[in-house]
């Protein structure tokens, strides 16, 4: 059943669980939120860039307001909750909506391969060791590796258009996949990298 959904475009890729901060100061958008919070409803954000706005979203639950201004603006904590995907735009308010309807994953998908779950948890690691970023620290690993995908795309620093293919992933198989490729095309120019700030920082002699 479709529903009409107030919609943020935001130049970023939600994930279902990642907390989202968020500085309220557009008018339209004033009014939009405070409609979520009369009615506790949640918005949905869409990733939009150099004018293309993707159909594919998360929804995003207020979590906590943090700070109210004078004139009308507020930073507050958002969290992202089930996915979905527009049917089409609704531009009739001050703001954008759309008829909406969840996306869920394929019926009778199971979960990844272990070994690739495995695989993609070590690509993950060894780029946040090179880049020296703690996310990986953070990863909370299940039995069955579900949200695995959407946990370390949500903490990687990888483009945004590979993150908005791993949200319109049908299935945890898939979106591992999708991410092993792209660790896998870009880790050994991170090598590179690495070896070669060693050797600069050694005078040039390989130790």
């Amino acid at each position: 059943m479709s529903q009409l959904l107030p919609l943020f475009p935001l130049d970023i890729v939600l994930f279902p669980k990642m907390v989202l901060p968020l500085h309220i100061f557009e008018e339209r958008y004033k009014e939009m939120i405070g409609e979520c919070l009369r009615s506790k409803a949640p918005f949905g954000v869409l990733y939009t860039h150099q004018g293309t706005t993707a159909r594919v979203g998360c929804l995003a639950g207020i979590l906590q307001v943090l700070k109210k201004y004078d004139d009308g603006r507020m930073d507050l904590l958002a969290q992202g909750g089930d996915r979905f995907q527009i049917l089409h735009f609704d531009t009739s308010a001050s703001y954008l909506r759309g008829w909406s309807e969840a996306l869920a994953d394929r019926e009778g998908t199971r979960p990844p391969d272990r070994k690739a779950a495995q695989r993609l948890l070590e690509l993950f690691r060894e780029t946040a060791r090179i880049l020296k970023r703690s996310e990986a620290e953070k990863v909370v690993v299940s039995p069955d590796y579900q949200g695995l995908s959407f946990q370390i795309a949500a903490g990687s620093a990888i483009p945004k258009t590979v993150k908005q293919r791993v949200l319109e992933g049908r299935s945890e198989t898939e979106r591992v996949a999708i991410l092993i490729a792209y660790f896998n095309e870009h880790l050994p120019r991170l090598r590179q990298t690495r070896v070669a700030a060693k050797r600069a920082g050694s005078n040039g002699h390989v130790r």
